[in-house]
């Protein structure tokens, strides 16, 4: 008789317990998943009033977390540098706000290399959430950077979600980065993602800043859930048509945040997308407050008055990046006369301010520290006049594209065309008003970063370094500094130095 009861008691157990499952069942499929992604990027600069609003993005996460119940906070990255002030700290102040904003997770892209690995590393301490870098590689233990996840996994209320991050191989010429070396980001992805949903994960991000052409059919087959580009300076046309897909976040402008909410039955779906300009978004006081004393910091080192513009000057990306440019001409000229070379070179990409400067405004030093915020030295070249030809071949070959590498000379005049084949676009070249001869040698000045063969400026590499004028050469940005403070009323102008035969001017 007992035996009969236990029977009895177990099964009605069992049925009980079946048909609270079922009513769970019928809630989940009643009540699917919901998640809210806010995601941003690109704010290297605390003053400047597109990429520095950290402020307003506080108070729009901290509405989205009081408004939804599952919100996650990822931060893209594209902010360590470069900029003025982290010239002097290697972009601890951006840690530190970060760590005020609390994201649950950011993603590294090629800006995060400003001052190479090991202060990534540093930073990677510093911060209160993970830094994630899924196809980079520590070339000394085969793992990734000391303090750079490979992967995580982040869980709120019932959702996990899975964060993979990934580089382009061009990293590691752009930025000289011995030190590491890039996987092939597609079978990362895979891998990642394979080994997250098995430890878990409801939904797969894929955060990147290269328009890879393998993403899209990855979300299609499911293998990621959600991706987001964060390269806002990239072709917003060609962007949108590479990335074309329902769960394809993409940051088309600095200054803005996507607010973007999905929902869960079968798969993930985007049920609502905004990207929100930050500046319409009221401030937070405390993000302010902190980033005002940062400010303060700052222009107590370089606030001081240095000349005066003594006419208009422009150094947006188009101007520095694709024509002959009057402030380029001046930092050319200016390390070309401290080397005391035959000729000089820099590349648009050591040029960062974006600004528009009227002639009369001052020049502060705060302003040729924004505008040359990497801590590049001069280097003096032996090279022959071949070489030369063949850097100005590799300057000019990402013209259409508006890369760093477009080369701006002192010295010397070139033309080209663009609409010749890659490495066939250089023509009349001169070297004080004489054409080059391709079989002598011409000292050269320009950066270390080029002379070690940034940007691509290949030739460079295989030119003769000559002894450094002193132990510890200045920063550029310094001389800059010193040749303004002597001139005092600046006036650069366009020379001719560079002619785009496209444009119909011989």
């Amino acid at each position: 008789m007992q035996r009969m009861q236990w029977l009895v008691f177990l099964v009605s157990l069992s049925l009980l317990f079946r048909a609270g499952y079922a009513v769970s069942e019928n809630q989940s499929q009643a009540e699917p998943k919901r998640v809210t992604l806010v995601l941003t990027a690109d704010m290297p600069n605390i003053g400047d009033p597109r990429t520095g609003q950290y402020a307003n993005l506080q108070t729009l996460v901290s509405r989205e977390r009081q408004n939804n119940d599952t919100v996650f906070f990822v931060f893209g990255g594209g902010s360590i540098g470069p900029s003025a002030l982290s010239s002097f700290d290697r972009g601890s102040h951006i840690i530190d706000i970060l760590n005020t904003l609390e994201p649950d997770v950011m993603g590294v892209t090629k800006r995060e290399f400003s001052f190479y690995e090991d202060e990534l590393s540093l930073r990677s301490y510093e911060a209160a959430f993970p830094l994630v870098s899924s196809n980079v590689i520590d070339n000394r233990v085969e793992y990734p950077p000391d303090g750079l996840s490979k992967s995580v996994i982040i869980e709120k209320e019932q959702v996990s979600l899975g964060v993979i991050s990934v580089l382009h191989q061009r990293v590691i010429e752009e930025y000289q980065l011995s030190g590491i070396s890039i996987t092939p980001p597609q079978n990362i992805i895979i891998e990642e993602s394979k080994r997250l949903r098995q430890q878990g994960a409801d939904m797969i991000l894929l955060h990147y800043s290269y328009p890879f052409s393998f993403v899209r059919p990855l979300l299609n087959k499911g293998v990621i859930d959600v991706a987001f580009i964060t390269d806002s300076r990239l072709d917003e046309d060609v962007l949108l048509e590479t990335t074309r897909h329902p769960n394809s976040m993409v940051l088309t402008r600095q200054g803005t945040a996507i607010v973007a909410s999905f929902e869960h039955d079968s798969d993930w779906e985007a049920i609502s997308y905004l990207e929100q300009p930050l500046e319409e978004i009221p401030a937070d006081s405390r993000v302010s407050d902190q980033l005002s004393s940062y400010k303060a910091r700052l222009n107590r080192l370089l606030n001081i008055q240095i000349g005066q513009w003594g006419t208009d000057i422009s150094t947006t990306r188009n101007a520095v990046r694709s024509q002959e440019n009057p402030f380029a001409n001046l930092i050319v000229d200016t390390i070309r006369h401290y080397a005391d070379a035959d000729i000089a070179l820099v590349n648009g990409g050591s040029i960062r301010g974006n600004k528009q400067y009227s002639a009369g405004t001052p020049i502060s030093r705060q302003d040729i520290v924004t505008e040359i915020p990497f801590r590049a030295h001069v280097v003096t070249l032996d090279i022959t006049g071949e070489q030369i030809i063949q850097a100005l071949e590799e300057g000019v070959s990402q013209y259409q594209n508006l890369k760093g590498g477009f080369p701006h000379v002192s010295g010397m005049s070139y033309s080209f065309d663009p609409s010749a084949k890659a490495l066939h676009r250089v023509k009349n070249v001169t070297i004080n008003g004489k054409p080059i001869d391709k079989s002598r040698k011409y000292t050269l000045a320009t950066s270390n970063f080029l002379a070690n063969g940034g940007d691509g400026f290949h030739a460079f590499k295989n030119a003769e370094k000559l002894t450094a004028l002193t132990m510890h050469p200045p920063q550029i940005s310094r001389l800059v500094v010193q040749a303004i403070s002597n001139q005092y009323v600046i006036a650069p102008k366009v020379e001719k130095r560079i002619v785009n035969l496209a444009e119909g001017v011989e």
